[in-house]
């Protein structure tokens, strides 16, 4: 059968909804016009370390960075992230780690290729955060892992899964402040 009479069946059954709210909406893995507002998109001027918003233009020739990153370096020099972890973000962002919302994953990879456009060149290889083995048995699957697979899929970069191993477990980040997600 021809693909596209697949995905006209396919929606018949399984009309688009938004990947916010379950609400209509006219194409798969997209928001509805509420909640695409209510979604805090990251743009304008960041960070150049860690990639939260920052007040004002982007300054000449200047890399600007937070508070948070002059207090304390980064180990990496550049980072961007494409939404604050805040509201419906962050209900997006523990629905895919915590609740097996796979749906999330195309426009976040959309979402995270946007957010990095002018740090992703064609040089670069996409390598996910690895999880222990231990809380990977636990998770069932590495969200950063399927992330940096979308995100690798959208830009045409190549993409290295298992470049990285975590020898020891860490500390979970549950709790701990943190202000951007999809990063």
């Amino acid at each position: 059968m021809n693909r596209r009479i697949v995905h006209s069946l396919v929606q018949a059954i399984y009309p688009p909804r938004c990947l916010g709210c379950g609400a209509m909406v006219e194409s798969d893995f997209g928001l509805c016009g509420p909640c695409w507002r209510d979604t805090p998109f990251i743009s304008g001027l960041v960070c150049e370390a860690c990639g939260v918003p920052l007040p004002g233009a982007r300054p000449d020739e200047e890399r600007a960075h937070c508070d948070a990153c002059l207090r304390q370096p980064r180990v990496w020099a550049r980072g961007r992230a494409a939404l604050l972890y805040q509201d419906r973000a962050r209900r997006l962002v523990l629905g895919l780690k915590h609740g097996d919302r796979h749906d999330v994953l195309r426009p976040a990879g959309r979402w995270l290729a946007r957010a990095g456009r002018d740090i992703l060149g064609r040089d670069k290889l996409v390598v996910p955060m690895p999880l222990h083995w231990g809380r990977l048995i636990k998770r069932r699957f590495n969200q950063s892992a399927l992330l940096a697979e979308a995100l690798a899929r959208e830009t045409g970069l190549r993409h290295a899964p298992d470049l990285l191993i975590r020898p020891r477990a860490t500390r979970a980040l549950a709790g701990l402040a943190t202000t951007s997600g999809f990063r």
